[in-house]
């Protein structure tokens, strides 16, 4: 799983090219019990540091490994230290060769304690992620879904706004964010037709390679998340097609629903007059 937006965190989720829709919702199942709770998952994060151009930050010493958080102050000259530097997010430390994490595998780096250090651009910042995977065993214990419905598979149609429009938001952090208006998406289901703006983060339909739907219905706050869930459709970059199928069994909530540490916008989300009892249900199932 990569981020999804740095006011969300854009999964990286099978979709698209629906050949087995079925398929398509045991790998997504199996895709967001990963994100949950693996190594690096939600209920692995330890402490998020933003990390502005020019600043750096640091892991403060700590008794114990689960006690170690993120300080703007230098201590200890052996402390581990991720530097935002020329668009570079450079990790040092004791028994660490200098990285760029932007660029390493998973964008991340293990530390001789166990912990695990990640980077991802946010606006004009870096986010650097702390995880400890051992904080899943004591935090969380399973996903909860809908059964799959092939009803949940939709055809819809898609009208692309060739110049994207920026949309400033307000996230779950109360910071502001910007998304991009990039069409709208006409959704055939149980009867009616629903218009639902299409967002992504960037404003170059060279680069724009997915829709996100950030979606409410009469679900939420009753058995899925409240603040809302986002689906994904995903096709070759620049190529955005005229009409798309749409498996909704691959809802998923604001990754909000599980951690504090996300910025999830809280102004984009599009209402449906009906219940969809299609994938991702809330509550989790935690320790």
């Amino acid at each position: 799983m990569r981020s999804l937006l740095c006011s969300i965190l854009l999964l990286s989720l099978p979709t698209l090219a629906i050949a087995d829709p079925r398929k398509d919702w045991d790998d997504f199942r199996a895709a967001m019990t990963q994100h949950a709770g693996g190594p690096t998952g939600m209920y692995a994060i330890q402490d998020v540091a933003v990390v502005d151009a020019g600043k750096t930050v640091h892991l403060a010493p700590a008794r114990a490994p689960a006690d170690i958080r993120w300080a703007v102050q230098p201590g200890d000259k052996g402390q581990v230290s991720v530097s935002y530097e020329n668009g570079r997010a450079l990790i040092r430390g004791p028994g660490l060769a200098e990285v760029d994490l932007l660029k390493a595998k998973e964008q991340q780096q293990t530390l001789p304690n166990g912990l695990i250090v990640r980077g991802t651009v946010y606006e004009n910042s870096i986010k650097a992620w702390l995880y400890n995977p051992k904080l899943p065993a004591q935090r969380f214990k399973s996903l909860s879904f809908f059964p799959y419905d092939p009803k949940g598979v939709v055809t819809a149609t898609f009208k692309r706004k060739n110049v994207p429009v920026g949309v400033s938001h307000l996230d779950s952090r109360n910071h502001t964010g910007l998304m991009y208006w990039i069409g709208d998406i006409e959704l055939p289901l149980h009867g009616k037709t629903y218009n639902l703006r299409a967002f992504n983060k960037e404003k170059d339909w060279t680069k724009i390679n997915h829709v996100l739907l950030f979606l409410t219905d009469k679900t939420s706050k009753k058995t899925s998340y409240g603040g809302g869930r986002v689906l994904e459709t995903h096709f070759p970059a620049g190529e955005a097609p005229k009409t798309m199928t749409l498996n909704l069994n691959t809802l998923y909530s604001f990754l909000c629903a599980h951690s504090d540490y996300y910025n999830c916008p809280i102004n984009l989300t599009s209402f449906i007059d009906t219940e969809l009892k299609y994938g991702e249900m809330y509550p989790p199932q935690t320790k």
